[in-house]
């Protein structure tokens, strides 16, 4: 997978009814590189199904505790530049709470790690998802 497949499969999260048509003017490619590209991914069952359902076999809920003299808002686009989509500001025990998904255990670690080192995080909680219905 390479960056375009990931912007693809980005759009079709959002809604997996999109026309390829526009996902490809957003990605300014082709409407048949889109096509082609979605067949690939649904072959080799990175896409599973079409609600979307990737690969990510493994996900964690992360509370993030964050330095009160910086913004909440910067740290969450900080985090958003790591490739971590569901990010939520809330109120209570955490500032911010996120979902992480990966292929095993070792990726979700390794994005823990880059949490743990993103500027103005200063504590962090995970819960593993045993199960998600």
């Amino acid at each position: 997978m390479d960056e375009l497949d990931d912007a693809i499969i980005t759009e079709l999260r959002k809604d997996s009814r999109t026309p390829f048509l526009q996902i490809a003017r957003q990605l300014k490619v082709s409407e048949g590189t889109i096509r082609k590209r979605v067949s690939r991914l649904s072959a080799d069952s990175i896409i599973r199904r079409f609600t979307i359902e990737t690969i990510h076999d493994t996900a964690a809920i992360v509370g993030i505790e964050t330095d009160s003299h910086m913004l909440t808002k910067g740290i969450a686009k900080s985090l958003k530049e790591l490739g971590i989509d569901d990010i939520f500001e809330v109120t209570g025990r955490f500032d911010i709470i996120c979902k992480l998904t990966g292929e095993n255990m070792e990726d979700i670690n390794d994005l823990l790690e880059s949490i743990r080192q993103t500027n103005g995080v200063v504590h962090t909680e995970t819960f593993t998802v045993l199960k998600e219905d």
